[in-house]
């Protein structure tokens, strides 16, 4: 089912810290991160679902589920359950060794 490599599924959260210019960089959740108030968190799974952990408007973590498909060369398309909400692509720019870039 997948076109992606293995590595990219896992539970991912937002390495702020080490954004680069056109890159969002994101570790496995068992990271040691340094201490934030939130993180962006991202679940890709095998079976092609996903979790996207946004920030509610009441400043807690949100979870919008969905399922994924692969657009070739690194691209995914995120399908949310919710069909209120917009469907988004994403590029990953590489991944490896629990290091997920994505292209901004």
């Amino acid at each position: 089912m997948s076109e992606l490599p293995p590595e990219a599924f896992g539970h991912w959260r937002h390495s702020h810290e080490e954004d680069t210019t056109g890159l969002k960089v994101y570790r496995l959740v068992d990271h040691p991160f340094p201490r934030a108030r939130w993180r962006h968190g991202l679940e890709l799974r095998a079976d092609g679902t996903y979790v996207d952990h946004r920030l509610g408007p009441d400043d807690r973590s949100r979870r919008v589920t969905g399922r994924w498909t692969a657009e070739g060369a690194g691209r995914i398309h995120l399908h949310p359950d919710d069909a209120a909400m917009a469907p988004q692509v994403l590029e990953i720019a590489s991944v490896e060794h629990g290091l997920l870039k994505i292209r901004k």
